[in-house]
């Protein structure tokens, strides 16, 4: 009788070691989609948006107040930079019979589609009849842009949410 040693294979060690090898390479691709998707080149996530959507009683009462109100939003952006890369923003505020809203407090939140994890918040100031704008910084990426409009006037508090699509 000879003492041979037993192959990898014969002692059976190929079956957990297959079984942490494919482990390994599973848990590497979900690792890997996850930091892609997640990281500073990410499309579509939006930052608190868990914050938001515990908040999305009070969002949907403010965009029904836009909408039983009657009001109604057209916002314009200057199509090309200014040496500063800066852009104009424009937003006409309007009531149920098409007539300018004034006085009132115009928050604006916009992002590009294709940058949504980069929002930037501007108040927008009044230049009369309806009318409310402000220089913004940042808006240089062309491409679907989403505006959220917070308006307060008269003791109501609506939410208008627009796109515009900017190109140079």
């Amino acid at each position: 009788m000879t003492d041979r040693k037993q192959s990898f294979f014969e002692r059976g060690l190929h079956w957990p070691v297959g079984l942490v090898c494919l482990f390994l390479v599973s848990a590497s691709f979900v690792l890997t989609t996850a930091v892609i998707g997640a990281g500073k080149g990410s499309k579509a996530i939006q930052p608190d948006y868990y914050a938001r959507s515990i908040d999305w009683d009070n969002e949907k009462e403010r965009l029904n107040t836009a909408e039983k109100l009657g009001w109604d939003v057209r916002i314009t952006a200057s199509p090309k930079l200014d040496p500063y890369a800066n852009r104009f923003v424009s937003v006409m505020l309007l009531d149920a019979n098409e007539q300018p809203i004034q006085g009132a407090l115009v928050e604006l939140v916009a992002f590009s589609q294709a940058n949504a994890h980069d929002p930037f918040t501007k108040v927008l100031a009044s230049t009369g009849a309806g009318q409310y704008q402000s220089k913004v910084q940042g808006m240089h990426t062309n491409g679907l842009w989403e505006f959220q409009i917070s308006i307060r006037h008269a003791g109501h508090d609506a939410l208008l949410i627009k796109s515009l699509e900017l190109s140079e």
